[in-house]
Formats: C-alpha cells, sequence, structure tokens
C-alpha cells in the first residue's frame, strides 16, 4: 500500500481540523455539563405543590436503585471478612522468607521469592483498586442523595408556607427519612470500604519493602557472578547443619503445592473468565482450519506450506498451545509451580507443531529439552543441604554435556546438504553449549556456584524458550496465512500476485516481532532484562527543558508509537472490512453496496483522531489549552481554508449518500472512467487509457455527474444502419434482431430489437437496439455491426451510399471550345 506525500499531508490537516474542532465543541460541552451540574448540586430549587406526588414517586425509585446497587456489591464485605485470614498468610509467609533468606538460598531461590511476593503485591493491589472504586461509586452516590436531600428540605418548608395538605407534609416528611436512612447506609459503606483500603494498603507498602529487600539482597555482592560463595568442592563438609537454616525436601514441595492450591483458590473467578477465553480461542482455530477446508490453498512457498499445515494438520496442538500460552499472559503473579507447569505443557504441545520440520534424526531433541528443563526446575522448588546441592548440580552438568554429544553425534556424520537450517544452528550452537558446561563443573568445583547456576540456566532454557518461540512463530504464520487466504478465496475475482505478497510481507513481519520478544526473554533469563530495564526507564524518564516546555524521551516515543499503531490499526481494518472491492468481513451482512466503505471510514477517523488525542495526551499536554487555539483556527477555516473544507464536506457525502461507487463507471467533465477511490478531498478515477486523474469531490458534486453502473451496469448500444429502397423492410428487421439475439454478450431480456425509423434521401434507415453489460459494450458493438453487415452480404441487401444527380444546363464558354476543335 502505497502513500503519496501530498495525500499524507492532506489526511494530516483535515485530521488537525477535525480534531481542533472536536475538541473545542467537546470543551464547551463539558463546561456546560460541569457549570448544569454545579447549578443542580449547589442550588437545589423547591418542587411546586402540583408535581410534589409525582417527584415523590421518583425519589423513591431512585432510592430503591440506591439501595440495590448497595445490596448487588457486596464483594467488599466478603474481602473484609477474609482479609485477617490473608493477613496471617502474608504475616506466615514474611517469616517463611525471612528463614530463607538467612539460610543462603541460590539464585533461583531469591527469583522464586521476588516473584510469589510480586504475585501477593498484584492481588492485593487489584483489590485495593477494587474497593478504591466502590468508595468513587458510593461518593456519586452520597452527592445524589445530598441533592435529594437538598431538595426535599426546600420542598417541605415550601409546602408549609403555602399550607399545603397534612397529608403531603407527612409525605415529604417520610421521605426525607427514608432519604437520610439512605444516606447513613451509605456513609457506613463508605467507612467500612476506607478502614478496608487502609488496611490492605498497609499491607501492599509491607509487601513493597520486602520485595526491595529480596532484590537488595539479589543484586548484593554474594549473589554477583564471580563471588566465591563456598570452599572448594573438595573442601565442602556434608555434614548437617542447625535446623533454623535448613527444611526438609517434602517440606518446600509441600509449601509450594499449597500456594499452588491457595492460588486457584484465590482467582477461582477469574479461572471462569479464563475458560470463556479458552473457548473463543476455540471457535477461532475452528474458523481458521475451516478456512483452509473451504478454499483451496495452492502455492510453491514451503514456508506457506508449513504455515497451512500448523492449522490444517495440528489445530488441536494449536488450540492447546494457544490456551497455556494465555494462561501465562492471563495470570499475573502466578507461582512458581503454576508457571512452570504450563511451561512444561508449552513443551510438550509443541513439540507436535515442531517436529514435523526436524530431521528424524534430531526428533529426540524434545525428550531431552523436557527431561532438563524438570531436573533444572526441581532446584527452584527442593530444598537441598549446600553439599549435596552442589553434587545435584555437578550431575546436572555432566548429563547435559553426555546428553548433547549423544544427540548430535550422527548429525556430525550428515553432509551439510541433508541438514535443515534448524539441525544446522543447533550444530553451530554444540560448542556454546560445551563451554558452558565446563565453566558450570568448573565453577561449581572450585565454589563459584552463583556461576554455575546462571550457565546451567542458560544451557536448560536456551531450548525451551526456543522451541517456545518457533511453535509460537509458526502458529502465528498460520494464523496469518489462513486469515489472508479466506480473505482473498472469498472474492470473486482473486488477486494472487497481491495475497502472495502480502502472505510473505506479513511473515517477514511476525519473524523480526518474535525474534524480539525471543531475545527479550533471552535477557530476562540471563537476569539482565531487569537492570536494563530500569536503566531505560530512567533515561526515558529524564526530563528536559526546551523553553517553558518540559518533555522527556519516553514520552516523544509513546507519542510516535501511538501514531504509528493508530495508523497501523487503521490500514488493518481498511484492508479486513472495505478492501477496495467491498469483500471484506462485512460481506455476510449482505450490507448495501457502498455501506462498507463508509463504516470502514469513519472507524478509521475515529481510531486516528482518538490515536492523536492520546498522544498528545503522552506528552503531558494540557488539551484544554487548545480552545483558544480552535477559535482562531476556526476564522481561519472559514476565510482560508473555503476549498478544502467544501471538498471534505462534498467527501463525506459522497461516502454516505453514495451517489457513485467504488468501482462505478462515471462521466464527469467530459472525463469518462471508472471511479479507482473515493477520498475524504479528492477521488481517483482511472480512464479507459489508463491515466489516473484526481477529481476534487467538489466538482463531483456540483457539476452533471452521468454514473453508468449506479443501480446496475446494463446499458443499451444502438446500431444505425441504411438498406437500399429495393430491399424488404420485413427481412430487414427479421436480420436486425436475429443478429442481435444470436450475440452471447447481448441479455434476453429484455430483448433486441430492430427498428424501422425514416424513409431516408439515399436509404431506407433502421436501429438495432441490444441492452448489454457494459463492460462488454464497445466490444459487443462492434461484432454486432460485423454480424448486421455479414448477414446482409449474404441476402444480398446493399447498403447504400449518398448520391447525387448533377443535371448541367450549359456549358461556360461552349463556341471557344467548338473552334478550337475545328
Amino acid at each position: 500500500m502505497h502513500f503519496t506525500l501530498s495525500s499524507v499531508s492532506i489526511k494530516t490537516t483535515i485530521l488537525s481540523v477535525f480534531l481542533i474542532c472536536f475538541g473545542f465543541t467537546y470543551s464547551q460541552a463539558q463546561d456546560s455539563e460541569n457549570t448544569i451540574d454545579s447549578l443542580i448540586v449547589n442550588a437545589p430549587k423547591a418542587i411546586p405543590l402540583t408535581a410534589i406526588i409525582q417527584n415523590i414517586q421518583k425519589t423513591n425509585e431512585d432510592l430503591k436503585l440506591i439501595e440495590r446497587k448497595l445490596e448487588a456489591n457486596k464483594a467488599v464485605h466478603r474481602v473484609d471478612s477474609l482479609y485477617p485470614t490473608y493477613a496471617e498468610y502474608i504475616d506466615k509467609q514474611q517469616e517463611q522468607t525471612q528463614k530463607v533468606l538467612t539460610s543462603n538460598p541460590n539464585r533461583q531461590k531469591i527469583e522464586n521469592l521476588y516473584t510469589k511476593w510480586n504475585g501477593n503485591r498484584i492481588y492485593l493491589t487489584g483489590i485495593e483498586d477494587d474497593v478504591n472504586n466502590y468508595v468513587s461509586r458510593n461518593t456519586r452516590l452520597l452527592e445524589t442523595i445530598e441533592l435529594h436531600h437538598k431538595t426535599w428540605d426546600l420542598t417541605l418548608e415550601n409546602a408549609k408556607n403555602e399550607e399545603a395538605p397534612k397529608e403531603i407534609l407527612t409525605r415529604i416528611t417520610d421521605l426525607i427519612k427514608d432519604i437520610e436512612t439512605v444516606d447513613k447506609a451509605i456513609i457506613e459503606e463508605n467507612n467500612t470500604a476506607l478502614k478496608l483500603e487502609s488496611k490492605i494498603n498497609f499491607k501492599v507498602e509491607l509487601i513493597n519493602e520486602i520485595m526491595e529487600e529480596i532484590l537488595t539482597l539479589k543484586t548484593s555482592e554474594t549473589y554477583d557472578l564471580f563471588h566465591l560463595r563456598n570452599e572448594p568442592l573438595w573442601k565442602t563438609s556434608f555434614s548437617k547443619t542447625e535446623k533454623s537454616s535448613n527444611t526438609s525436601v517434602l517440606e518446600t514441595a509441600s509449601d509450594s503445592f499449597k500456594e499452588l492450591v491457595s492460588f486457584i483458590k484465590v482467582n477461582k473467578s477469574s479461572f471462569y473468565l479464563y475458560f470463556a477465553l479458552v473457548l473463543f480461542l476455540f471457535g477461532i482455530v475452528y474458523f481458521l482450519k475451516r478456512g483452509f477446508e473451504k478454499y483451496e490453498f495452492v502455492t510453491n512457498d514451503p514456508n506457506l506450506l508449513i504455515s497451512k499445515d500448523v492449522i490444517l494438520k495440528h489445530p488441536v496442538a494449536t488450540f492447546i498451545f494457544l490456551s497455556l500460552l494465555l494462561g501465562n499472559i492471563f495470570f499475573t503473579g502466578t507461582p512458581k509451580l503454576f508457571e512452570s507447569i504450563l511451561i512444561l505443557g508449552l513443551i510438550i504441545v509443541s513439540s507436535y507443531v515442531v517436529r514435523p520440520q526436524i530431521k528424524t534424526q534430531f526428533k529426540n531433541i524434545y525428550y531431552v529439552i523436557t527431561f532438563f528443563y524438570v531436573i533444572d526446575s526441581l532446584k527452584t522448588f527442593l530444598w537441598f543441604h549446600p553439599g549435596v546441592y552442589r553434587i545435584y548440580l555437578l550431575l546436572e552438568a555432566t548429563l547435559i554435556g553426555v546428553a548433547l554429544y549423544l544427540l548430535l553425534k550422527k548429525l556430525y556424520q550428515i553432509s551439510d546438504s541433508k541438514v535443515n537450517p534448524l539441525s544446522k544452528f543447533l550444530i553451530q550452537l554444540s560448542p556454546v553449549i560445551y563451554i558452558l558446561v565446563f565453566i558450570a563443573v568448573m565453577s561449581n568445583i572450585l565454589g563459584y556456584t552463583n556461576l554455575t547456576d546462571i550457565t546451567l540456566k542458560i544451557c536448560t532454557h536456551i531450548g525451551v524458550i526456543t522451541v517456545i518461540f518457533y511453535s509460537l512463530l509458526l502458529i502465528l504464520e498460520g494464523i496469518s496465512t489462513s486469515l489472508i487466504h479466506r480473505h482473498f478465496s472469498s472474492k470473486a475475482v482473486i488477486d494472487h500476485s497481491r495475497k502472495l505478497a502480502l502472505e510473505i510481507k506479513l511473515m517477514k513481519i511476525l519473524r523480526v516481532v518474535v525474534l524480539i520478544f525471543w531475545f527479550l526473554f533471552f535477557l530476562n533469563m540471563i537476569e539482565v532484562y531487569r537492570p536494563l530495564k530500569d536503566y531505560l526507564t530512567d533515561v526515558l524518564s529524564e526530563p528536559y527543558s526546551l523553553g517553558t516546555i518540559t518533555i522527556t524521551i519516553g514520552s516523544i516515543l509513546s507519542f510516535i508509537i501511538i501514531l504509528a499503531s493508530s495508523y497501523l490499526l487503521t490500514t488493518l481494518i481498511s484492508f479486513m472490512i472495505d478492501d477496495g472491492d467491498g469483500e471484506g468481513i462485512l460481506k455476510s451482512l449482505r450490507l448495501p453496496k457502498g455501506i462498507p466503505a463508509a463504516v470502514s471510514l469513519v472507524i478509521r477517523y475515529f481510531i486516528v483522531a482518538f490515536g492523536f488525542v492520546f498522544a498528545l495526551s503522552s506528552l503531558g499536554m494540557d488539551l484544554s489549552k487548545f480552545n483558544l487555539l480552535a477559535g482562531a483556527m476556526g476564522i481561519g477555516i472559514g476565510f482560508g481554508l473555503q476549498t478544502l473544507i467544501s471538498n471534505f464536506v462534498s467527501g463525506l457525502i459522497l461516502v454516505f449518500e453514495r451517489p457513485i461507487l467504488q468501482g462505478d463507471t462515471v462521466e464527469v467533465d467530459n472525463l469518462l472512467g471508472r471511479v479507482h477511490k473515493i477520498g475524504v478531498r479528492s477521488s481517483k478515477i482511472r480512464t479507459f487509457d489508463g491515466a489516473e486523474v484526481i477529481v476534487p469531490n467538489y466538482n463531483l458534486m456540483s457539476n452533471n455527474l452521468i454514473n453508468w453502473t449506479l443501480s446496475d451496469n446494463i446499458k443499451r448500444i444502438d446500431i444505425f444502419i441504411g438498406a437500399a429502397y429495393d430491399a424488404d423492410p420485413n427481412l430487414v428487421l427479421e436480420i436486425l434482431a436475429k443478429a442481435g439475439a444470436s450475440h452471447p454478450n447481448v441479455l434476453k431480456t429484455p430483448p433486441a430489437r430492430g427498428l424501422f425509423l425514416e424513409f431516408g434521401d439515399n436509404s431506407l434507415n433502421f436501429v438495432l437496439q441490444c441492452w448489454v453489460h457494459y463492460e462488454v459494450s464497445l466490444v459487443t458493438k462492434s461484432e454486432v455491426s460485423v454480424a448486421v453487415y455479414n448477414a446482409f452480404k449474404e441476402a444480398n441487401i446493399e447498403i447504400p451510399f449518398p448520391q447525387r444527380d448533377i443535371h448541367i444546363k450549359s456549358m461556360p464558354n461552349n463556341n471557344t471550345l467548338e473552334d478550337t476543335k475545328s
């Protein structure tokens, strides 16, 4: 998709004008609304006597609605009742954490502790936000109650002054008591919620302190990679140390399992939502699979064939993989055991996606990757004696080296031409693994166990994240290929070259994106991501002053990213909904021609408009300051941009009124061609000689416009022909009708017919009228004309040409001529 610089500039100009006008209008409306609300709240008025009964009924309905809202939301009370138990759990976890931190844990256990407390913080922060929202909603209800209270107090006083009936005064008094009762209930609810919010906030602060302590310990010299943390292996004692610094294997495993069960119970409602999303995901995978089954997929590109096979041959594996991946994303702050189970499931399921692409000699890699991932993860959940732990590390490193040698032994003997790219990459990577294994063994023996932990983590996890991300790449390529294939194949005419180019382009983009995420996960694996992120955060949030304006690099990047995302989203919507021919995803709704284009235009410009507003907000700009500028620009628009605005308005009329549609054949200002694109400022018409003409929309609306194909594309062609006076008119009419009806492009209804027009000077004049599709009108007229000529020739009917008889009354210089002859 290509855009010229001028079209982009014009769109930007129009959009800016629209945004400023919209912002000015919205600001005025908001100011007006705030003024009205302020007047209502601060200056309530007494209700007239004639309207008291009706307003009593309406106020009672409001009170019942408020009571129902208070009754419906009892989550705060449930949290308040469960909070002591959870607070006790937090205190117990704090004691266990202090016990672990004083027992010289390894790096993985430190990371596990940090993850656990981060999950607690996320959970409590979410509850705190819910309670805060509850308080904010009750505050708004209190404002309504106070308004009613003031209004009916004034009404009661006014009714007494006007000596209203006793029954009316009693009704008003009872209503005021009901209002006071509801007001008291809301205040009590708010007080309970505020107390609970204060308790939760105290625990959140405590968790933040614990996490800071863990992070400080993790970044201390004790856990530096090259810190001599233990004595050499030959000096290590294997005797039991004091019980306070050790925990049994069963106890640590039991704690991990209890933490998992507690997490599931606490997040029970989230699991219901997750399963609903999984069902929706199942429908998407089924839809993608049906796309390949319904429409034949023909291509010579091997990567596209692999993408097709992933969705078509392995839909169950694709569905399970995406479900597990969704679980990793959906549940934040999960226990380490839960996260490890999901990752293990991803490894197992990915084998069904990736293994078909791997040579037979290399298929055992999945068993190796899975085995060593489990072996390495056990260090996180089980507590070992320091000496036993180092022996465990030594055995793990040795097994990795042996397994790698046995796995690649056969591949070393295969020629390079018979090894696929993935196998080549792993063969080339094997020396690095051998080096890491050697470093792990030597560092463990010498006592540098921090270095041992990180090297073994790289050896065991690099294969895991590579396999998972490679499976994700294949699945995403399959999804993109299926969507593009279904989109193009459902059309009457398929543009195969555009389809192939789009499939390959999107595949390249996906590979770059997946590679970036793989790199980020690798940085996180080697524990570089967090300090790098903190460093970049500090750099991007550093303020810079330009005069009176203070900006940061991060806000500028946010501005650019939001605008780019808005543009990409509008491009995607244009492709999916409209795609230039009205055969997008709205085709199944059978909307009138041109409606998808209008829907696409409205959605796209609203997305870009709000994207522009959000982008300005990311820069820290106060949009209310644009009010004065908007007024000044409104005057400028009225005088300086009349033509642009008229074209803009005309474009909107063309889109919504639809006098011409994309693909119509139109004639305007002696210009005949097909409408190629209808824009907001101008439209493109492609003439039949191949030229593209940019026509301002105002010209299309103001000039006489002929649309040859608005309601249908049927056109009548007239073929005029003359016959000699000695021809039989009945035979001529029969020949004309037969020549028109016999041509395949001529419509049967209405039928072709020949008509006798007049007695001409030199011939009997006839016309043959045929109805044909506009696209083939010229060709049909030519072929039918030739058919008429051949039929006339066969029937010996002469087609006369104009003749004139000249009568000469006298010749000039006649005598001179005779003298010359004599």
